[in-house]
């Protein structure tokens, strides 16, 4: 039986994406939870087979500890796949005006921003998943609260306050990876993706059109490229690209990777389909 490591604890929406990846697959697998992203990751290919973490939010963007990390470990993307996210307030208050302080996980911040901005200066205090906000306050402290997900009101309904939905949109969406110390077979009834970094893009005026232009000749599809620090130096980037097809098996995309490693270093992070 395989063993999938995620951030934890039991009741995350990373929970749900764990058990949709072992649904999808239809074989038995066993969810092992960790405190933080980074841990999850570690435990790939050491503890666990395999790796179900968040890296995108159609509300607040990329999970950038995911970006690091990816540019830091040798680990494999082979699937990705999308939930939908909702959340849901809770608190030991009678009337939302006594909100003394609300727990809310780094990324679910920004994606209840509106509802936040309309409180009344309460204290913001960041958690490192949802399961850790519900379980601050169901000490049952006055004047405390969380933003935790919808489904997480089944575990408990004994709280003063609650309010079922204060997701900024109702289309909100996060895409997950599947991490894996080896890439799975290529299938060529599948469509895919392939995502990759350019580590150290070469120091000089017009570098990035190149990089970009490299691929539009050869009408590769660009859907997403971001920018991250390298945490070196200012003015120091790693650029994070995902282009429709796959690498090596499209001899397009091969081209066009080869001729931007000439004068940059490019890490492949995966060639992946939707699960």
């Amino acid at each position: 039986m395989k063993k999938i490591s995620t951030l934890g604890p039991a009741g995350t929406f990373s929970e749900l994406a764990a058990l949709k990846y072992i649904e999808k697959i239809g074989r038995k697998a066993e969810i092992s939870f960790y405190p933080t992203i980074t841990k999850a990751f570690k435990a790939i290919g050491q503890e666990c087979d395999l790796g179900v973490v968040p890296i995108e939010n159609s509300l607040d963007g990329h999970v950038q500890v995911t970006l690091d990390l990816l540019t830091k470990t040798d680990l494999q993307i082979i699937y990705e796949f999308v939930i939908p996210v909702q959340f849901a307030f809770i608190g030991n208050v009678l009337d939302i005006r006594e909100v003394k302080s609300i727990y809310a996980q780094f990324k679910t911040q920004g994606q209840c921003y509106e509802f936040l901005e309309k409180l009344a200066n309460p204290r913001i205090i960041t958690t490192e998943s949802n399961s850790e906000s519900f379980t601050q306050v169901q000490k049952g402290i006055s004047g405390e609260a969380a933003i935790i997900p919808k489904h997480m009101l089944d575990y408990d309904s004994r709280f003063s306050l609650t309010i079922n939905n204060i997701t900024d949109s109702t289309e909100n969406e996060t895409r997950f990876i599947v991490l894996a110390k080896d890439a799975v077979a290529y299938d060529e009834k599948k469509d895919y993706k392939t995502s990759l970094v350019i580590m150290n893009a070469l120091n000089k005026p017009g570098i990035l059109s190149q990089i970009l232009t490299s691929f539009s000749e050869k009408s590769i599809n660009l859907s997403s490229i971001i920018s991250r620090p390298t945490k070196k130096a200012l003015g120091k980037y790693f650029f994070f690209i995902d282009i429709d097809g796959h690498f090596p098996k499209e001899i397009k995309i091969k081209q066009a990777i080869d001729e931007i490693s000439q004068d940059n270093t490019i890490k492949i992070l995966g060639s992946y389909s939707e699960i």
